[in-house]
């Protein structure tokens, strides 16, 4: 967990904005606060978590996602000085944004039919017409995705192994020395904010429905309106939400280790990490391509940005750590205790168990 940097260390795009003081009041409040809380000796074992959701506003600040950051820091320097409000603040994005990111996921089916065993342009034709009708669903998304991918995870580049086996042409290629690996549907935005989602090993008293009210709740603070009308349902299987990705890099993903960050040149991204064996035997760019922008539309760079944003503000807030410790501990316990000691596994084991079941 890293501390807040003082106020004068924010980036000069931030210091440049139209409402640098505004920003800088709030950001001096999420200061004053951890102060606060470092000097409250009666919290006890819950000063760990209110430094958390302290630093998830600091951090927030210095890492938004978005120009419209005057709503979020108004919201901030309103509730100036109440200290438990601004907790409850931070909690709420530690819970509905952060975790949304770590949330867990489940692997892509594999493929119900087997793919052409012809060339590759008429394995896209076939996947084509099988999709024509199609209901939007995850297996719809992974197999867009694919093609449009060229059949290849995105980092790094390797086709996919199931369609290998299936297809000469790539096994030529494999056998002339390209790879191959096993590939999964990475969602940029994750499943369980979808409204049309199954929950697995869910409690039955749990509103998923609401729960999902309250992400789009908080990722309205982004200033980004259309993103519940864009993900919202099935189309959070959308191509602009989905990229091919090896099994390991997608954990990796999914898991806020490691993250894209946009370059001046369009569709081309440095992939980033807070540890260098992350990056290990993977490129440092990584450039989208798409053999069709309008039927096979590339990843927003809108959902890579947050996404982004959101590895950042978990990893320097320490939150990410603290979601790795209670999922151990999650992992690790079997029963409650008696006397309620156990309560916030219970409670990440409900909020983790918020995944779909592809079908």
């Amino acid at each position: 967990m890293h501390a807040l940097p003082p106020v004068d260390t924010l980036h000069r795009c931030i210091r440049e904005h139209s409402r640098s003081h505004e920003i800088e009041s709030a950001y001096n409040i999420c200061l004053d606060l951890e102060d606060w809380i470092q000097h409250r000796a009666d919290l006890g074992k819950e000063k760990e978590k209110a430094l958390t959701h302290c630093r998830i506003l600091g951090y927030l600040i210095r890492h938004f996602p978005s120009d419209n950051i005057g709503p979020f820091v108004r919201e901030i320097v309103t509730i100036s000085g109440k200290h438990q409000a601004l907790l409850d603040l931070g909690e709420r994005f530690y819970v509905y944004f952060v975790k949304l990111f770590t949330s867990k996921k489940g692997r892509t089916p594999m493929a119900s039919s087997h793919p052409s065993r012809e060339s590759v342009d008429d394995l896209v034709a076939k996947v084509e017409d099988e999709l024509k009708d199609a209901r939007q669903n995850h297996q719809k998304g992974k197999k867009l995705a694919l093609i449009r991918d060229g059949f290849e995870c995105v980092v790094p580049k390797a086709y996919d192994r199931e369609i290998v086996y299936n297809n000469q042409a790539l096994q030529q290629a494999v056998l002339d020395g390209a790879d191959a690996k096993c590939t999964d549907c990475a969602h940029i935005f994750p499943e369980p904010i979808s409204s049309e989602t199954t929950p697995v090993g869910s409690l039955p008293e749990m509103n998923f429905e609401n729960n999902a009210a309250t992400v789009w709740a908080v990722l309205d603070r982004f200033g980004y309106r259309n993103l519940r009308q864009d993900l919202n349902g099935a189309r959070i299987h959308r191509l602009e939400n989905v990229m091919t990705m090896d099994t390991c890099v997608r954990m990796d993903f999914d898991t806020l280790r490691i993250y894209f960050t946009a370059t001046e040149v369009p569709n081309r991204y440095k992939l980033e990490a807070f540890r260098e064996i992350y990056l290990c035997q993977r490129p440092r760019y990584v450039t989208l391509s798409t053999p069709d922008a309008d039927k096979y539309p590339l990843p927003d760079p809108t959902y890579l940005a947050i996404h982004a944003a959101c590895a950042k503000v978990a990893h320097h807030s320490g939150a990410a750590e603290h979601i790795k410790k209670v999922v151990e501990r999650m992992e690790d316990t079997l029963d409650l205790a008696e006397d309620g000691g156990s309560s916030e596994v219970l409670y990440t084991a409900i909020l983790s168990s918020i995944y779909t079941v592809a079908v």
